[in-house]
């Protein structure tokens, strides 16, 4: 019988998904450090891709509720990371444009930021030039919006929201072929087309599918999970997960979409937290990242960790510096400015509840 925990709030949810955003941020650093020639970068980012499947996961779980509360407001949620786009957006448009008034880009790049999300800026390292895509993690927002848009489609127009799995299940099928399967099995075209770079490398946002809806469909079923799994097998299968990923990166090094420990570790963690006694591993300031910070952190990673790596080109000789510092200066300045503007965001609305307030 699983041990279940009493809470008001998921206190270590709050900090994994502090953790994972910390981890997001740093590897898209895009180090060129390796080990034995294998890059560094390469091995952390595809053994890591279970991080952004949590943050589908915790939308897809929030999306249910027995009342059908959460499911009536899928239109705010929507709109919330609809504005948070926008501001993702005029936040890069400046960024850009302060760059092209430097020299350093030219108006045409300012368009194809504005009109696309993932330019490519070649800045001079120690390594040779080199291309950063500092909005391509722009995709993610794209992502949830869509599914946000799709549910409110079902729940518009009453249709069960089982019959999710109609897309869910072909398209985990598909990413677990094309990362994993296939390259194993030697195949690595398919009509001349490259399965890992280009078919795999393009899907990868369609992982927004079926953890989104798996994450609605834990949190429908929670009950029989809570009935199945007692703490003991939670973390067992979430270090086989772990044990069974780490095998699947040797194999095929450089997948694109995930591994099938990818998937279990994802599940296995997110559930994992919810077994956590609310009086342990209490990290505050971890806790206050991930429930203010994480949105935050998401948008200004990618121009801090372009602009560390930018301002490092006087030292491009000087390999600590520019591998092993350069990360974590990028880092900081990240959860500097989400820090900045969480509090920003406080403030303004203790404001505006003191106004509603003495009207």
């Amino acid at each position: 019988m699983a041990e279940t925990v009493v809470r008001k709030e998921n206190h270590a949810l709050r900090s994994v998904t502090a953790v994972l955003m910390l981890f997001i941020a740093i590897v898209h650093y895009d180090s060129f450090m390796e080990i034995d020639g294998a890059s560094v970068h390469v091995i952390v980012k595809n053994i890591g891709r279970f991080a952004i499947p949590v943050f589908f996961l915790i939308s897809g779980y929030y999306c249910f509720s027995k009342d059908g509360h959460a499911e009536a407001n899928i239109k705010k949620k929507a709109m919330h990371i609809f504005y948070l786009i926008v501001y993702y957006k005029i936040f890069y448009l400046i960024f850009s444009t302060l760059f092209c008034i430097a020299g350093v880009i030219t108006p045409g790049d300012i368009l194809h930021e504005f009109l696309t999300f993932s330019p490519a800026i070649t800045v001079d390292t120690y390594a040779g030039p080199h291309a950063m895509s500092y909005t391509q993690s722009l995709w993610f927002l794209y992502a949830l919006l869509l599914m946000y848009i799709f549910w409110f489609l079902l729940y518009h127009f009453k249709i069960d929201f089982k019959w999710s799995w109609l897309l869910a299940g072909p398209v985990l099928i598909a990413c677990l072929l094309m990362g994993e399967f296939l390259p194993m099995a030697g195949i690595n075209e398919i009509n001349g087309v490259n399965v890992i770079d280009i078919i795999a490398h393009n899907m990868y946002p369609l992982v927004a599918i079926p953890f989104f809806i798996i994450g609605y469909f834990l949190h429908k079923h929670k009950e029989w999970f809570d009935r199945s799994f007692t703490n003991r097998d939670i973390w067992l299968i979430l270090f086989v997960g772990a044990a069974l990923m780490c095998v699947e990166a040797t194999i095929v090094w450089n997948s694109k979409t995930i591994y099938f420990g990818s998937l279990v570790v994802a599940v296995f963690l997110f559930y994992a937290t919810f077994r956590v006694p609310e009086d342990r591993g209490r990290i505050p300031f971890l806790e206050y990242m991930g429930r203010c910070m994480t949105p935050w952190m998401y948008v200004y990673f990618g121009a801090t960790m372009f602009l560390i790596r930018f301002w490092m080109q006087p030292y491009c000789d000087n390999y600590i510096l520019c591998e092993c510092v350069g990360p974590f200066l990028g880092l900081a300045l990240d959860v500097l400015l989400a820090f900045i503007t969480a509090k920003v965001i406080e403030r303004m609305s203790e404001k505006k509840r003191s106004s509603a307030a003495a009207s």
